[in-house]
């Protein structure tokens, strides 16, 4: 995506399992060699709730006005989010999806809508129209489009990443994968991928060799950030957490209830959705 707050909460709740059964675990394609994943204490990171009263919350992507868009999950529709100091508004833009997962926006405004339960990926227009833009794609999760302009696409119980050119099919990215659940782009062609029961992200590089970056417990969402530090969200164990390029892991934010899908908005500033209260969480601190 383009870009994915406060005291701690009092204690873990325990988290909902994924509607569909678990899928079975797929070969290890990792390269032997393997960074550094020693954890690190809680840093110094607070939150400020921007917005509230959302139907399960996830897959933030801000526009190109600074407004944030959002899936409701359990609503089955997409909200925009105005976020202003003084009066926040979200305003429902599209609905009747079947338990969508994830956003991605172009240059021309258009939003893409992981659809995941009708196996699909929607288009809406800005003018609000909704469309099917990909169709037969098995239980999309995770949306984002690579500088090339290719949509990429996580297919989480096929348990690859495939990337469109337009609508149709260009390339398979990377393929048995258990679970991938997130996406982010490096500089030099390199995709950066979750793997949710793998429980690590991986890195394909342009050559196709896969490299393991670091050990993450259930890792849904994934985003670069400018210092070249990686931000995660862990909703099994209500955990944000950052992870160095050495796969160093420091906890930013731990007791929350779901937390998925951090994204950058184009100030620098992180957000998380806290999917289980409905909220939209602003980081503040040292992240």
């Amino acid at each position: 995506m383009y870009s994915r707050n406060g005291s701690f909460a009092v204690a873990f709740m325990v988290v909902f399992i994924f509607l569909a059964a678990e899928a079975g675990n797929a070969a290890d394609s990792t390269s032997p060699d393997k960074p550094s994943v020693s954890a690190k204490p809680t840093s110094t990171v607070t939150y400020t709730v921007v917005a509230t009263g959302l139907a399960g919350p996830r897959g933030l992507v801000f526009g190109p006005s600074g407004e944030l868009y959002v899936v409701e999950q359990s609503g089955g529709s997409i909200a925009k989010v105005t976020l202003d100091t003084l009066d926040t508004r979200v305003t429902r833009i599209a609905k009747g999806f079947s338990d969508p997962h994830d956003l991605a926006i172009d240059a021309k405004g258009n939003l893409y809508v992981a659809d995941s339960a009708a196996n699909r990926v929607a288009q809406i227009s800005p003018a609000g129209v909704v469309t099917t833009y990909i169709s037969a794609v098995e239980f999309p999760v995770d949306l984002d489009f690579n500088p090339q302009g290719e949509l990429l696409v996580c297919e989480l119980y096929r348990g690859r990443v495939v990337a469109f050119k337009g609508r149709e099919m260009a390339r398979v990215i990377a393929s048995g994968l258990q679970w991938p659940h997130g996406l982010a782009f490096g500089r030099f062609g390199e995709v950066f991928i979750n793997e949710n029961t793998g429980n690590r992200i991986i890195k394909v590089s342009s050559d196709g060799k896969v490299q393991r970056i670091a050990e993450v417990e259930r890792p849904v969402g994934l985003v670069l950030g400018r210092s070249g530090d990686f931000y995660v969200a862990q909703p099994r164990v209500g955990k944000v957490s950052k992870i160095k390029p050495d796969g160093t892991r420091i906890t930013l934010l731990e007791g929350l209830r779901e937390p998925r899908d951090p994204a950058f908005d184009a100030a620098g500033n992180l957000y998380v959705a806290e999917t289980r209260t409905g909220r939209i969480l602003k980081l503040s601190g040292n992240y």
